[in-house]
């Protein structure tokens, strides 16, 4: 089974600017239509290798970068960490038929919000590209396996989920979520401002920034049911 962190997808307003960097392009051209069969997603430029990937991302707004781990040479982790200084605020889902536990980790630990193998389904990558563009995370079947095989080889990962409040753990989630401080403020009937210290304290307690890690931290620890069970 896929791994979506609570995937409820809210409508896009505007269409979600799509980029699409694989080295073959008859595989470009099929997401190419999958990605515009969707309402409000647009493909608006395509590249074959690094360099026209760092180029197009210089010159073009982009949303959702959709990113293949094998390129002809370079890593594909090494030019994911190049396009997220140049487009800080773009999400980014792997799409790669190379997936394997040093990936895994390198793709979480950059911030990827999704990862799926290309021998998923098409109704997977679907899901995976709506999850990712409105912040949410969506691991598919391959990844799921490997970041539990992550999480049982390293048991120490677990460490710190006990100093945290009952609170904490539930703000944590809605936070692995993809939902501002705001949302999760009007969820639990607080402050903004109570909220953005909760968020401060995780941070300091897990020593974890992005979203995805934080995600990923709340999948391992076991507080995804737990708090979904309590609301």
């Amino acid at each position: 089974m896929s791994i979506s962190l609570f995937p409820t997808h809210s409508p896009l307003s505007v269409p979600t600017k799509v980029v699409i960097i694989d080295d073959h392009a008859a595989i470009i051209g099929m997401m190419t239509q999958v990605v515009e069969s969707l309402p409000n997603f647009k493909v608006v430029g395509s590249a074959l290798d690094a360099g026209s990937a760092v180029a197009l991302c210089r010159n073009q707004p982009v949303d959702v970068i959709i990113l293949d781990l094998v390129l002809p040479g370079v890593s594909g982790l090494a030019l994911l960490n190049d396009l997220i200084v140049i487009r800080p605020q773009a999400r980014v889902l792997i799409f790669t038929g190379n997936l394997n536990p040093s990936a895994m980790r390198g793709a979480l630990t950059a911030g990827v919000l999704g990862v799926v193998e290309k021998m998923a389904t098409l109704d997977i990558f679907r899901a995976a590209l709506q999850s990712v563009a409105i912040g949410q995370t969506y691991y598919g079947p391959l990844a799921g396996q490997l970041i539990k095989g992550l999480v049982s080889r390293n048991p120490e990962e677990k460490t710190g989920i006990t100093e945290l409040t009952k609170r904490e753990k539930t703000v944590l989630c809605y936070v692995a979520q993809g939902m501002s401080s705001k949302e999760i403020a009007g969820k639990l009937g607080v402050s903004v401002h109570t909220v953005i210290n909760h968020r401060s304290n995780l941070m300091k307690k897990t020593g974890l920034r992005r979203v995805a890690q934080l995600s990923l931290f709340a999948a391992q620890s076991g507080l995804i049911g737990e708090v979904a069970a309590q609301h």
